[in-house]
This record gives structure tokens, C-alpha cells and sequence, in this order.
């Protein structure tokens, strides 16, 4: 006798790796994870935040996560908690499309949203197993800024109170809510999006969101059968929670600090009087994310190991390679390259000043090409860019304009000079200079 929560979180749906977009990737993972669910015919499916990368996300992603969520909440009932990247009135709006644009009564929604902290506001749910012998219980707790806590509760205990503090008296209110008028045959469980002190992150993560500061206590987590935890990408326990607490991580890798992590979603068969089952089920519908660092030959040499992948590049160089670029894709021809970063050995520290070297100084357009090629820009491309250039430098200063012909001829006739000798050509903004064909 035993209930099935299905756990996945930070779905971070519009995020890019660079300038690419991932669409073909991240439509795949979610079918994947779709269909994981369908086989595990959960009684509860959790996703425990960052549904968005963005606060505004844009119109191709709200129609994904919509169509996900539908999908999942066809399978099972579904809790979605508000992170950090996540906005109280997208939430909203995305509810109310999914709930039969607002028809249904709250009791009746497949796909809930957790957005509001306060007392008043949290989502405390009761969900009936498929054979209706045990209950799943669910408080979920939204992402909890460390500078709104004055906004979003008056209690002057909380206004002046350490974050880990804070999120302790919240998180005791969560239990008392969730333990009030407990069934024997009741299942706890507790939801939230927050950063939990020991765990690991990626640091995919917006840094001002894991720092030391806002760490909540892993002993102050509420005491239930499972703890659904988003924010840190890496899956992982929280082995100092004191029971199953687990971070589903993020589907795909996110940056290349990911390259190791192994993605997954989280299936809890959790009741009373028996241990908890916990199985992590791995995801391998996206690209993985590879960093080559080395000479161009070590990178050759490990070139056709990489495949269809993301890709950035360190290459280790004595000399500018203006042809870069163009090496590195022919030896990863399946691969996207993300980056190139070109180091090269023995100029890092080496700087250039006029009053002591003893060589030329390079000029401006030099520098700008050397830089342009460093990162990627080279052949025709460089060309154009080095030919705008060149545009804008012949363009008038507008700081200091330069008198105009009819200024030069009134100058020269006051000054007494022979007009004659004045080289009227260069006087002719815009026209050709060059010397006309006589006349036939």
C-alpha cells in the first residue's frame, strides 16, 4: 500500500546555450518525460519549479508548457511551484487556459499552480491514490525571495530575522497545515523551490540565488514522506533532511558547468509503515554538452568521440589561427560550436607600452581584427566587418566638423590667395575625385 509521486522540476523552458535556441531538444526530453510518467502511473506528479527561464516568456514557450502540462495532467493530477524564474501572473494565466479556461472549480483542476507563500494563499491539497486507500497530502511552498519577505508577511519577527530563520518559520507553518486533521492513511508531502544547505549546485543557477546567505537548514525541512525540492540543477539528495528529500535537477545540461550531470526525473513510492522506494529515472533525449580543451591536435584526437553535442572549445595556441573556426567544424562535423576561446601561450601577461617597447604599437583597425578573429568572426564576414569599419572612420566627427568648400573658398579669397591654386576636388563631398573624361 503505497502512493507514486512523480517528481521532475527547472524545466527552464526558453533558455538558450549562447545564441541557439534548443526547440528540437527540449520538445524531446518533454515527451520523454511524458512518457516515463505514463509508465509509472503516478497518483501525483510534482514539478517543483522554474517552469520558464524568463519572467516574460515568449509565445512559443507558454504554448509548450501549456501542452506538457496538459499532457501530464491527463496522466495524473499536477502541482507546478513557482521558482525563482517563474511570475505569480503567468502562472495565473497559464491555469486559467488549462482548467477549461476557468470553468472547472478548483477542486476539479488537473494542473495547480503554488504561487502565493503566505498563510492565506498556500496550496495545501488532498489527492486519492488510484485504488482510494491512501491520500497524498501536498503543501508546496513558492520561491521565496530574501528581499520580499517584508512584502509578503507582516509578522516584524520575520523582518529583521536571518533568511534561514525566516524560511524556518515558514516552513513550520507549511507542516502545521499539512499535518492539521491528519488520516492514518494520509502521505505528506512537501514541495518547494529553495536552496537547501550541503547541496551541490551546478552554478547554472543564478548566483545570487545559492549564496551562502540564502541556504536554508536541511534539519528545518518539514518532516514528511517526501520532499519535492527544486532550484539546484544537479539531481540529488538531501542526505541530512532526515527523510527522502531529493532535487529531480534540471532535464537537460544548462551550461557546461553540467557536463557531468546525468538528468533524471524522480519516482517516489512513499506510504505508511513501509521505507520509501526511490528510483531515479535517467532522461537521454538531449544533447549532451561537451568542453575540448587543448592544441588542436589533443582536441583532434578526441574530435570523433564527440558526435551530435554542444561544444566549446579552449584552444591552446603559440600563434593566431585566422582559420580557427573553420578547423574546428571540419573536425566535429556533427557538433554545434557554442564558443572558441583561443589562449595563446606567452602573450596573456605580455603588455604593450609606448614609453617602453620598441617596436610599433599595433594600430586600431589591427587590434579590432585580431579581437574579431579571437572569437570566431573570420573570411568574408571579417571582411565586412573590417570594411564598416573602415566606413566609420572616414565618417565627419561631429565633436570637430571640418569647414565646409564654401568656407575654404571665402577664407582663401579674404587671405588674398589666387583661387586658381586651390585643389577643388577635395572640396566635393560625395562626388568622384577622379580625373574626368575630356569631353568629346
Amino acid at each position: 500500500m503505497a502512493g507514486r509521486v512523480f517528481h521532475t522540476s527547472d524545466w527552464h523552458l526558453g533558455r538558450q546555450i549562447g545564441r541557439f535556441r534548443r526547440d528540437t531538444e527540449v520538445d524531446a526530453v518533454l515527451d520523454e518525460i511524458i512518457e516515463i510518467a505514463a509508465d509509472f502511473t503516478p497518483d501525483l506528479i510534482v514539478h517543483s519549479g522554474d517552469l520558464f527561464d524568463s519572467s516574460r516568456p515568449g509565445l512559443d514557450d507558454m504554448r509548450r508548457a501549456a501542452q506538457s502540462l496538459r499532457r501530464l495532467g491527463e496522466i495524473a493530477p499536477v502541482v507546478v511551484v513557482a521558482g525563482n524564474h517563474d511570475t505569480p501572473h503567468v502562472m495565473a494565466f497559464l491555469e486559467f487556459v488549462l482548467n477549461d479556461m476557468g470553468a472547472r472549480g478548483a477542486d476539479r483542476s488537473r494542473v495547480r499552480f503554488a504561487t502565493d507563500a503566505r498563510p492565506e494563499g498556500l496550496l495545501v491539497a488532498d489527492y486519492p491514490t488510484r485504488e482510494g486507500d491512501l491520500t497524498v497530502r501536498i503543501g508546496a511552498l513558492p520561491y521565496l525571495h530574501p528581499n520580499r519577505f517584508s512584502y509578503e508577511f507582516a509578522g516584524p519577527d520575520l523582518l529583521t530575522a536571518a533568511y534561514a530563520d525566516k524560511m524556518r518559520t515558514v516552513q513550520a507553518d507549511v507542516h502545521r497545515r499539512l499535518a492539521a486533521g491528519r488520516g492514518a492513511r494520509d502521505v505528506l508531502v512537501f514541495a518547494a523551490h529553495l536552496f537547501v544547505e550541503g547541496a551541490t549546485p551546478s552554478y547554472s543557477e543564478r548566483q545570487i540565488s545559492i549564496a551562502a546567505h540564502c541556504a536554508a537548514s536541511a534539519a528545518d525541512l518539514p518532516p514528511v514522506a517526501y520532499g519535492a525540492l527544486g532550484h539546484i540543477h544537479k539531481p540529488q539528495p538531501v542526505g541530512r533532511a532526515g527523510f527522502p528529500a531529493h532535487y529531480a535537477g534540471s532535464p537537460l545540461q544548462m551550461d557546461f558547468g553540467e557536463t557531468g550531470d546525468t538528468k533524471s526525473v524522480v519516482l517516489a513510492e512513499i506510504g505508511p509503515g513501509a521505507p520509501p522506494r526511490i528510483e531515479l529515472a535517467p532522461l537521454t533525449a538531449g544533447r549532451r554538452l561537451v568542453r575540448l580543451e587543448g592544441t588542436l591536435d589533443e582536441i583532434a584526437q578526441r574530435a570523433n568521440r564527440v558526435g551530435d553535442a554542444w561544444v566549446k572549445a579552449v584552444v591552446n595556441a603559440d600563434t593566431f589561427n585566422p582559420f580557427l573556426s573553420e578547423t574546428l567544424a571540419k573536425m566535429l562535423p556533427r557538433a554545434t560550436i557554442v564558443d572558441i576561446d583561443e589562449r595563446r601561450t606567452g602573450t596573456a601577461d605580455d603588455v604593450l607600452h609606448r614609453e617602453t617597447t620598441t617596436t610599433e604599437l599595433p594600430g586600431v583597425e589591427d587590434l579590432l581584427r585580431d579581437y574579431l578573429s579571437g572569437r570566431g568572426t573570420s573570411g568574408p564576414a571579417l571582411d565586412r566587418v573590417m570594411t564598416a569599419f573602415s566606413h566609420l572612420q572616414a565618417e565627419p566627427d561631429p565633436a570637430d566638423p571640418a569647414s565646409c568648400c564654401e568656407e575654404t573658398l571665402l577664407t582663401a579669397a579674404i587671405a588674398g590667395e589666387p583661387l586658381d591654386t586651390i585643389d577643388r576636388s577635395n572640396l566635393l563631398v560625395g562626388t568622384d575625385t577622379t580625373e574626368a573624361e575630356p569631353t568629346r
